[in-house]
């Protein structure tokens, strides 16, 4: 009975056994056919992102690195075109440039670290920090977070471009911040974007810490997200792997935005590479930065899908925070797919291009319908000057950008390349775009004063006058921001001419 026993058991175990290993080859065969498609659809990924850049390198609209990654994994890793066309020096993943506005993230991490600490709160009064601050004691560290203090852009203060090559450091900012008028005088009234309120807060971190921005964002961001390869840096310091920004005029050359590129600070312009931004990523998933309750408060749309220092959207069932940035010559955009853990990061040192390659990216990540990049307006208009300057009616110029699947939804891009046309000397078809624009879009004030522009450069003074009186007319009835600016022009002008 016994030896019985013993022999059903060695059968029993013989078949647990023998499923115990069908088991396991079922669970192997699984995960190796999971892995391979992965793989496949990795390929996939790659080719398609692979088609889409060849043709943004062949048009030349893009230079720089891309990153894509999932749950810190990367997918895509490339870089394209020349960090210095001098030298012949490629760009790679290492390579730091601009990031721009995406700067701003610093200090919108460095506000909520200290109020963390107990250094501040957000919903106190500026005035609180900055006791020379002129601007009222209504606005709050909130309003400029979230865009809504009402304050401006330093960069449009007359004195800036004289200025800029002095400011160093975020005091000698203040002073132009604070001459300016309030864009809306009731804060939190609308979402109005700021480049002075962001400078205003780095002065509020520099003087509740007592040190300077670089340092603080160094000491408190950059070090405990392990970002060696990035920081503040100004034109004049040397950086190993740093790219040089250019700008492509509308015939197609080339010039450097070394005269033209803002000063770095709070606002934007940190060097950074495709690499450490990942780490800036992954440090925000976990608690190295910021607790949870702060990330909830950065990454909250309140007005215009615009968070705390962050852009906040949603497309593809997840919620997308991050944050782009543009300057003459460079050209970011970071976007953090909070359900999906994706991350892309598109860094470049030609200017107006990130967002459209982070679009096409995306895209294909999510197997949507996108198409491949053509020429740009700019080149296809001043390239068909002979048929374009033919046309007898803006109609018939309508017609044919239409029949060549070029559509305007706003007057600023034909206003760029009129001004762009009128650089390159080619005024007489600089008015005919400058006309066209204002037959596209005539409730818009600003079309008459570049046209008003265009006809006192091409010395025809009647036009130039009536378009310039034109112009404020509109921006009457519309209630246009530029209204002031519009005046004094049309004073400047009657002056010149004694009119």
């Amino acid at each position: 009975m016994v030896k019985k026993a013993l022999v059903i058991f060695r059968d029993n175990s013989k078949r647990e056994l023998s499923l115990k290993n069908k088991s396991s080859k079922t669970v192997l065969v699984i995960i190796c056919l999971l892995c391979f498609t992965s793989n496949i659809k990795a390929q996939e990924l790659n080719k398609n992102i692979d088609i889409l850049m060849k043709k943004f390198i062949k048009l030349d609209q893009f230079s720089g690195s891309i990153l894509l990654a999932k749950h810190g994994n990367v997918l895509y890793a490339k870089a394209f075109g020349d960090a210095d066309k001098d030298h012949h020096v490629k760009n790679n993943l290492k390579t730091k440039y601009d990031i721009c506005s995406m700067g701003k993230i610093f200090t919108g991490v460095s506000i909520l670290q200290l109020e963390e600490r107990g250094k501040l709160n957000v919903e106190d009064p500026v005035i609180n920090y900055l006791e020379d601050f002129p601007l009222g004691n209504k606005i709050t560290i909130h309003h400029l977070l979230s865009h809504t203090s009402g304050t401006g852009s330093y960069f449009r203060h007359t004195d800036y471009k004289l200025k800029k090559s002095e400011i160093r450091n975020v005091n000698d900012i203040l002073p132009l911040i604070y001459e300016q008028k309030l864009r809306f005088d009731n804060p939190g009234e609308r979402f109005a974007y700021s480049n002075s309120g962001i400078v205003i807060l780095g002065a509020i971190i520099e003087k509740v810490t007592g040190q300077t921005y670089s340092d603080y964002i160094k000491e408190n961001i950059l070090i405990p997200a392990k970002m060696d390869n990035t920081g503040i840096k100004f034109l004049d310091d040397v950086v190993e792997n740093r790219a040089t920004g250019y700008i492509k005029t509308i015939s197609g050359q080339f010039h450097k935005n070394i005269y033209e590129v803002p000063t770095a600070g709070p606002a934007g312009g940190i060097l950074s590479t495709v690499e450490d931004l990942l780490k800036l990523d992954q440090a925000l998933y976990g608690s190295v930065l910021l607790s949870d309750t702060s990330k909830q408060k950065m990454f909250t749309a309140l007005n215009d899908d615009y968070g705390y220092t962050l852009q906040v959207e949603s497309r593809h069932g997840n919620k997308i925070v991050g944050h782009g940035g543009g300057a003459p010559g460079f050209t970011s955009n970071f976007s953090r797919y909070l359900k999906d853990k994706y991350t892309l990061i598109v860094l470049s040192n030609y200017d107006r291009i990130a967002r459209e390659v982070s679009y096409g990216i995306e895209s294909i990540v999510y197997n949507k319908k996108y198409q491949l990049p053509k020429q740009r307006l700019a080149q296809f208009i001043y390239k068909q000057i002979n048929r374009i300057t033919s046309f007898k009616s803006n109609k018939q110029i309508a017609d044919f950008l239409e029949d060549n699947n070029y559509k305007l939804r706003s007057s600023g891009h034909l206003n760029y390349i009129g001004y762009e046309l009128m650089r390159e000397g080619k005024k007489d078809y600089a008015l005919k775009i400058f006309k066209f624009n204002a037959y596209l879009f005539p409730d818009d004030a600003n079309v008459y004063n570049s046209l008003g522009e265009a006809y006192e450069e091409n010395k025809e003074y009647n036009l130039a006058l009536k378009n310039y009186k034109k112009s404020v007319e509109v921006a009457k009835n519309n209630s246009h921001l530029l209204l002031n600016s519009f005046i004094k022009e049309l004073e400047r002008f009657k002056e010149k001419i004694k009119w």
